[in-house]
């Protein structure tokens, strides 16, 4: 099918679209290429579009006038949309195989905004010919190609690069044969930036000198390693250790004793003074899977992480579990074998911390292992004294009993009994945190739950602690394993040596 004439020339020699001009030969318009008559066609079910009179198709018709209209454009308008700078360099190495690169500069404008415009310009003083020659202010010239079936060819980029002239060129052949109004057609000649091309950019010839000079080093550095390869190996020498590996080192062949007194140097407790209780935390597992006594290591880790004797720091710091046990690795020399433990131990004794309202755990979910710090004095912040639960909160139906103190273990029920000896609120309160991960879910409220234990004045029923864990929102069908997790319950008569009393059976 023969491309249709999208624009034609009017009596006043001016390029116009077919919805512009009246109906058939009442137009009055002539081929572009030809000069031919030229009807307009404007019926009800085709496209319109403008063709021959004589019915013969003139052969360049429809390239000449999509040209000539897109230069009528530009002279009217004096403006052009620049495309996006990019510079391809690639270079085929015979020894290293293929090297291609790109590079993207940044224009300081995005519009030629033509002061001057003038169509079939000469080019300086050689044989070339612009479509559009223009002017940026009173000094920069430009050119701007329209192209439709013929590319600049490679001597004229070559003259404009030699005279140091921006040029664009502008693609329009995937308008060929389309049905256009100048409207449209403006948007596509003036606006659009990706049918377009650079064909000459003043910086082209520098960035491209650099870029060869980057090839010409990437040559040489593989024919330096290609000469590195093919010379014999040697063994290469040891690593030399860093500074903080020999500090550790030293560390950890220094006497417990000298660890000890420079630890209480750092946290300003005098020779006397007593050990904070809270950096000598008994841990269920992995205590002994770091070489240190204990209030070594949790002393050293409360110093490196948490501790600020001034105050000045951020008030949120944060770090991660990671964090902590690769600097106690390098710290103490944690073997690998025991990382695991050694993990679980560290993560115990933040766990406690963050009980004692120096840390805050992250509230991910379940395995979260990110803390900030909320408290960096050496005591624990003061706690706020709960509210007193209302009577009907905790229905414990055993009243207080009167008389002499009970000195032995409450005969057993449903198989388990009260210990004689209860571990401290503070471990309690840490354990029950971790048994509601395991079986009493993310709403359980561990806090509440021992702080009622920890202060009934009669010994419970199990169905009165049923009913505290149901208030705390937790399973009371796993009633025995919180209450053995935590330490105060066990399911034969042996007692806890090491604790304090439960709460009815203090004087």
């Amino acid at each position: 099918m023969p491309n249709h004439i999208a624009f034609a020339r009017d009596r006043e020699g001016r390029l116009v679209d077919v919805h512009s001009v009246p109906r058939g030969l009442a137009c009055g318009c002539v081929c572009p290429e030809c000069g031919g008559r030229i009807v307009a066609n404007q019926g009800h079910v085709n496209s319109w579009y403008f063709s021959h009179a004589s019915g013969s198709e003139c052969a360049g018709g429809a390239e000449t006038a999509l040209h000539l209209a897109a230069k009528q454009l530009i002279l009217r308008q004096r403006r052009v949309a620049l495309p996006p700078f990019v510079i391809q360099f690639r270079r085929e190495h015979p020894s290293f195989g293929l090297y291609e690169r790109s590079r993207d500069v940044t224009l300081p404008e995005k519009i030629w905004q033509l002061v001057q415009a003038r169509d079939e310009s000469r080019i300086g003083t050689g044989p070339y010919i612009a479509d559009i020659g223009g002017r940026l202010g009173d000094v920069s010239d430009v050119v701007v190609e329209v192209k439709v079936r013929h590319e600049v060819e490679h001597e004229k980029a070559h003259y404009l690069r030699a005279n140091r002239l921006p040029c664009i060129e502008i693609d329009l052949l995937p308008l060929v044969g389309k049905q256009l109004t100048l409207e449209e057609l403006a948007w596509h000649v003036l606006d659009c930036d990706t049918n377009r091309t650079w064909v000459n950019h003043n910086e082209y010839t520098s960035i491209k000198a650099e870029m060869l000079a980057e090839y010409e080093a990437w040559v040489a550095c593989r024919t330096r390693d290609a000469a590195e390869a093919a010379r014999p190996r040697t063994a290469p020498p040891p690593p030399q250790p860093s500074k903080t590996d020999l500090a550790n080192a030293r560390y950890r062949e220094l006497p417990n004793e000298m660890k000890r007194l420079e630890l209480r140097t750092v946290l300003g407790l005098k020779p006397a003074a007593t050990w904070p209780r809270h950096l000598q935390v008994p841990v269920r597992e992995g205590a002994g899977a770091i070489p240190a006594p204990l209030d070594i290591w949790q002393g050293a880790v409360f110093v490196q992480f948490i501790y600020d004797p001034i105050g000045d720091g951020p008030a949120r710091r944060p770090f991660s579990l990671p964090q902590v046990f690769q600097w106690a690795r390098s710290r103490f020399g944690v073997s690998e074998e025991v990382k695991y433990d050694a993990g679980t131990a560290l993560r115990l004794f933040l766990g406690y911390l963050t009980s004692c309202g120096f840390l805050e755990r992250d509230r991910g979910g379940y395995g979260s292992d990110t803390y900030t710090v909320l408290h960096g004095a050496l005591q624990p912040p003061a706690r706020r004294e709960p509210k007193p639960p209302p009577r009907t909160t905790y229905p414990l139906s055993v009243p207080r009993t009167t008389g002499a103190r009970r000195t032995s273990a409450a005969p057993a029920r449903r198989g388990w009994t009260w210990r004689e000896k209860w571990p401290p609120e503070d471990v309690a309160l840490v354990r029950a945190s971790e048994a509601s991960t395991r079986y009493e879910g993310a709403t359980f409220d561990a806090r509440r739950f021992i702080d009622a234990l920890y202060r009934m004045t009669s010994e419970p029923s199990p169905s009165a602690i049923e009913t505290l864990l149901t208030h705390c929102d937790g399973n009371p069908r796993r009633t025995f394993e919180l209450l053995k997790d935590i330490g105060v319950v066990e399911e034969s008569w042996r007692t806890l040596r090491d604790g304090i009393d439960p709460p009815w059976r203090r004087a």
